[in-house]
């Protein structure tokens, strides 16, 4: 759903730029003129994605007293441009053409599947799943989770099935899982999901900007799993809950886990609900949300955990 949306906007783009064409050559501008205003348009169109989320987040920081280097700020801005960029405009929208098929890296080793958040398809994974692979790791998948806007345990369930059939077609009892955002939250809910059965299917978890403990940003979200990402949710407490039963009832040893969350995040907001308890939090800096899997030190800190 997300890719037949995301070319139709592509599509409707283009089609407003022929219009404009038109209608700008009709007022006797030259083509530099008319080729400098579509330009404008489409760097205003693009910077406005994430523009609108920072200027949400930098109000909430704001009012809390948070003050963060702007140097930081700045950057963490252009490093989130230039990844929305590639994901909204060619990763997402033609996902099996930029991503290809699955799996690739090692044959030989723990397999990987990199379970995407909101929002975002399996073209999110363009340029980490490629860092993976160069690093000898493997075999690796990416999948695409349905439905765009359900719930975060119909997600699970899906992540479920699909480790499964990973686990046949590789012959691995375990698989390792890095997970951006809304994923980690699915990849938990799996896992209080299957405690009852003893399964254990996870050897290895990393979450990038996961909200762990929900997101005031979420509120302005669309969906059922916008609403389950709100801070104090009635979902996430139920999470919370499960997931204490099944620590005192001895039903799940969890997996060794790293959480990697930036503090420029602008739709995870307290960055700090990214941390997880019983795991290793790494905070870092002057990089968007989905800027952290195209950071090249953040995909440093994953080979380093996942090997």
């Amino acid at each position: 759903m997300l890719q037949a949306l995301l070319l139709a906007f592509l599509m409707a783009e283009l089609l407003l730029y022929v219009w404009l064409c038109l209608f700008l050559g009709g007022r006797h501008l030259n083509v530099l003129e008319i080729a400098a205003t579509l330009l404008l348009i489409a760097i205003a169109w693009r910077l406005s994605h994430a523009l609108a989320s920072f200027t949400v987040t930098s109000a909430l920081r704001w009012c809390d007293r948070r003050v963060l280097p702007w140097s930081n700020n700045l950057a963490a801005l252009g490093s989130e441009v230039a990844a929305r960029f590639v994901c909204f405009n060619w990763s997402q929208p033609f996902q099996n053409l930029a991503v290809g098929a699955d799996p690739i890296g090692a044959t030989n080793g723990v397999p990987i599947l990199l379970v995407h958040g909101y929002v975002c398809n399996r073209g999110l994974w363009v340029a980490l799943r490629q860092t993976l692979a160069a690093a000898g790791l493997g075999p690796i998948y990416a999948d695409t989770f349905t439905p765009l806007f359900g719930g975060i345990d119909v997600f699970a369930a899906k992540l479920d099935a699909r480790i499964e059939a990973i686990c046949i077609e590789t012959g691995a009892d375990m698989v390792m899982i890095v997970a951006h955002s809304m994923g980690g939250l699915a990849v938990r809910a799996y896992m209080a999901q299957t405690a009852q059965t003893a399964v254990s299917r996870i050897a290895k978890l990393v979450t990038l900007g996961s909200p762990h403990h929900g997101s005031q940003v979420a509120r302005l979200g669309i969906g059922m799993n916008a609403g389950q990402m709100c801070e104090q949710s009635e979902w996430l407490q139920m999470l919370e809950s499960r997931e204490a039963a099944d620590a005192i009832g001895g039903l799940r040893k969890r997996p060794a886990t790293l959480s990697i969350y930036t503090l420029n995040d602008d739709l995870v907001y307290p960055p700090e609900s990214s941390v997880l308890e019983w795991a290793e939090n790494v905070p870092v800096s002057a990089v968007g949300h989905i800027g952290l899997v195209f950071s090249a030190p953040v995909a440093r800190r994953v080979i380093a955990h996942l090997r």
